[in-house]
């Protein structure tokens, strides 16, 4: 998801790239700290001091490890702060609300994989059940009413992804087409071109390896039992391999199966490490149609610009490429965004006061509110049965017929408005997606998508109970509270290895694809 989950690279690792790494060379150690200098215990003639000397090293080393290990293991939000890396967190970009929403998203897809094994989160309230296999109050239950039920609702948040992507992608290769500085958006461009793969796929070998390392661990083997007995969505689990040989060879095969960018069919590059990491190789594709969509309309006006991407939109529609029109209205909606701020200040202001500045007048602000309710409402269109569904019937026959995935048509819409109404709304922009907690998951936004999916197979499957057999109602409540109880664990331990995980992969991975452009691109 991208995540979708995906951003623009500066956003999501900003705050964390001048931590060391945890095996940072370049923080070595004086071989001078000693009592004993270099040229005495080199020689030959004192034994014992040599031997107290590489025991002195061997602690010194081994302290500073661990406690670069223990400074891993503990979140972000627990480390002290100095004064001046306060001041930065409390500067935050233009396009911080961005985050924030791109962080509750993935928290909402994760909620999905948590729970859609379990229980039945597709229909939404009021949907006709089955009168031979379900109950007449099947789905009567308030968590299912629109809105409500987009805090566990997967695809959505996928298409909010998308259009967040879009926009980020899109944000600073526009102004510069808008200021007609053309050799910088030639630099932009090519560092975005051979960052992007690094940027999406590194992280995603790291994640995988670490399944398959947890597999042959055994533990995968150990919820095995337990992934089988799921009664709704029956997820794909890490086949254990007899050894770590074949457990590699098999990790090697898969990688191969993500990174074929060349496959455009929906769900080309899913594997079975981790099925939720779909949305990556799908990330990647788009993202490479949207680059080359800037170069076509690089010298374009902003109002042609706009109308070949409002062109392009229905051209996706009409040929079923849900995936791809994300994309380029998230483009649209960052010209627009900079349309619109440019008219009242030279550039978007980094603070809520100034941000304030060109919050638009109150009529607009009442058409961008009806906006925003309106996208929530799309947003919640269920995943099926949306035909037999109070509030969705007529929306279901305005589907284009050609339009495969039929539950992600309106929710994509609902993405667009979501995302295009949060721009103008200051409550919104400077506020709530700016609240600290929110930026938090904007931040572990994208470790959280990719490593969601091994806690769950392994602690996840560990501790949660099995679906009872008989589902009387007192059985099915102590059941919810078992569930509810073990689900917090998981929801703990999701966001403390997300947290882990940027600093120790992402981060890094960040860092080195910048060097490694350094070293391909002569400047």
């Amino acid at each position: 998801m991208s995540s979708t989950y995906s951003s623009s690279d500066s956003s999501r690792s900003s705050s964390d790239e001048s931590q060391p790494g945890l095996l940072d060379e370049k923080r070595g150690f004086d071989y001078n700290e000693g009592t004993i200098g270099p040229s005495q215990w080199l020689t030959p003639h004192h034994p014992r001091q040599i031997w107290n000397f590489g025991l002195c090293y061997s602690h010194r080393h081994l302290g500073r490890l661990l406690g670069r290990l223990l400074s891993l293991l503990v979140p972000t939000f627990l480390h002290r702060r100095s004064p001046s890396e306060q001041g930065k967190a409390d500067k935050l970009a233009p396009t911080a609300f961005l985050d924030g929403m791109r962080g509750l998203a993935a928290f909402a897809v994760f909620i999905c994989h948590l729970t859609y094994g379990t229980f039945d989160i597709v229909h939404a309230w009021g949907a006709a059940p089955d009168p031979e296999i379900q109950p007449p109050t099947a789905f009567t239950e308030l968590i299912r009413l629109p809105i409500v039920r987009l805090f566990y609702s997967g695809p959505p948040m996928v298409a909010i992804f998308f259009v967040i992507s879009g926009y980020a992608l899109s944000y600073k290769p526009v102004k510069q087409m808008r200021a007609r500085h053309h050799e910088q958006l030639m630099t932009t461009m090519t560092s975005s071109i051979f960052r992007r793969g690094l940027r999406l796929f590194l992280p995603c070998f790291a994640s995988t390896f670490i399944v398959v390392c947890l597999a042959q661990l055994n533990l995968y083997k150990l919820t095995e039992e337990f992934s089988n007995q799921m009664r709704m969505v029956l997820e794909s689990h890490c086949y254990t391999q007899p050894n770590m040989w074949l457990q590699f060879k098999d990790w090697l095969v898969q990688m191969l199966i993500f990174v074929d960018v060349f496959n455009w069919s929906l769900f080309a590059g899913s594997i079975e490490l981790d099925r939720h990491l779909w949305t990556i190789p799908v990330e990647f594709r788009c993202s490479m149609a949207l680059f080359l969509t800037h170069m076509l309309t690089a010298r374009m006006s902003s109002r042609l610009r706009i109308m070949t991407f409002a062109g392009l939109l229905i051209w996706g529609v009409s040929w079923d490429r849900w995936e791809l029109t994300p994309f380029w209205a998230g483009a649209v909606i960052a010209e627009l965004d900079i349309i619109c701020t440019s008219t009242t200040a030279p550039g978007l202001p980094s603070t809520e006061t100034d941000s304030q500045r060109h919050i638009p007048q109150r009529s607009s602000r009442i058409l961008y509110l009806a906006a925003f309710l309106v996208s929530l409402f799309l947003l919640s269109f269920p995943d099926v049965a949306a035909n037999v569904t109070p509030g969705f019937v007529t929306l279901d026959s305005l589907i284009p017929q050609n339009f495969t995935e039929k539950h992600r048509f309106w929710p994509t819409i609902g993405a667009v408005l979501i995302v295009w109404s949060s721009c103008r709304l200051g409550v919104l922009r400077n506020r709530a997606f700016c609240w600290a907690p929110v930026q938090y998951l904007g931040k572990i936004s994208f470790p959280l998508y990719v490593m969601h999916g091994p806690v769950i197979h392994t602690l996840g499957y560990l501790i949660l109970p099995r679906t009872p057999e008989l589902e009387t109602p007192e059985v099915m409540r102590q059941f919810q509270w078992d569930f509810a109880k073990a689900a917090t664990v998981i929801i703990l331990a999701v966001i403390w290895v997300a947290d882990a995980f940027l600093r120790a992969v992402d981060t890094p991975c960040v860092n080195l694809a910048r060097r490694l452009e350094k070293a391909f691109f002569n400047d």
